[in-house]
């Protein structure tokens, strides 16, 4: 799955946990400033994983800064 499809799946998991457009969001986008609390982002994560088959664990989970930091880490899991 490339960049552009786990990108698109983080802004449509996140508009239906979070109950709120995130069009804009891109790659390069700090979580933190996307007014995303730990709670939506660990369900966020938890949807991601389960739809696409994978499991990043949580040591990887508190390392991410950028939503391109969560598309790198389930890559590598792919």
């Amino acid at each position: 799955m490339s960049d552009k499809n786990l990108l698109s799946m983080f802004q449509a998991v996140a508009a239906r946990i979070d109950k709120r457009a995130f069009d804009h969001v891109t790659s390069e986008s700090v979580i933190t400033e996307l007014g995303i609390d730990s709670l939506s982002m660990m369900q966020i994560v938890g949807e991601m994983e389960t739809e696409l088959g994978v499991m990043i664990p949580d040591e990887d989970l508190v390392e991410l800064k950028t939503v391109g930091d969560l598309v790198k880490k389930i890559e590598a899991r792919l």
